[in-house]
């Protein structure tokens, strides 16, 4: 998930070949109709933030939006620590065997995640399982498994389900008796203070 970054390089290299084309953006203050300029809308009155005024600005008079340094795109930072195989591979392994930079990540339409082009956005899938399962669930057709005997006593039920039998080791491990422990402190006593012999 990581975006080539190129210091020192042009806009229309860097940030315009990379960056999907935004679209305009008309926005519409006190149900005044000059200011909207060619786009109408059907809705009456659309309340904007300041900062999106200011990038209509620099985007109508062709000035590039404010990144770092103006000319460089933010990478994605690694969730964890990249292991010592991959960190090599990425650095010195063959041009064809390194690890390249994904160049088609696209913001997901429906919710706006980033995600892969051409691939499904995975919260998007996630939550169309979730709600397709509750509505299998809603109709019948999804049905868990009922337990079978669930009127045992316990102690039938352990002699009949005995399930995992551990080993005496396992059990010995798991009395942690063996492990050195700090002898307890004892009470406070005054016979047992040392006086100085004056």
């Amino acid at each position: 998930m990581s975006l080539t970054l190129r210091f020192g390089a042009s806009i229309n290299e860097s940030l315009w070949g990379l960056i999907p084309r935004l679209p305009r953006i008309a926005i519409r203050i006190n149900n005044n109709p000059s200011s909207i300029g060619h786009h109408e809308h059907s809705h009456d009155h659309v309340q904007c933030d300041e900062r999106l005024r200011e990038l209509q600005e620099q985007l109508e008079n062709g000035e590039e939006p404010f990144m770092i340094d103006n000319g460089t795109i933010l990478r994605a930072v690694p969730k964890k620590k990249v292991s010592y195989t991959r960190k090599r591979t990425k650095l010195y392994a063959a041009g064809r065997k390194q690890i390249q930079p994904l160049q088609n990540i696209v913001r997901c339409s429906a919710c706006g995640r980033v995600k892969r082009s051409h691939f499904m956005c995975m919260y998007c899938f996630a939550e169309i399982r979730q709600f397709l399962k509750g509505k299998k669930r809603d109709a019948g057709l999804l049905k868990e498994e009922p337990k079978v005997q669930t009127d045992l006593d316990p102690i039938d039920e352990r002699i009949l389900y005995p399930g995992k039998r551990e080993t005496q080791y396992q059990l010995r491990l798991k009395e942690k008796d063996w492990i050195p422990r700090r002898e307890e402190a004892p009470m406070y006593d005054k016979a047992f203070l040392v006086h100085k012999k004056k």
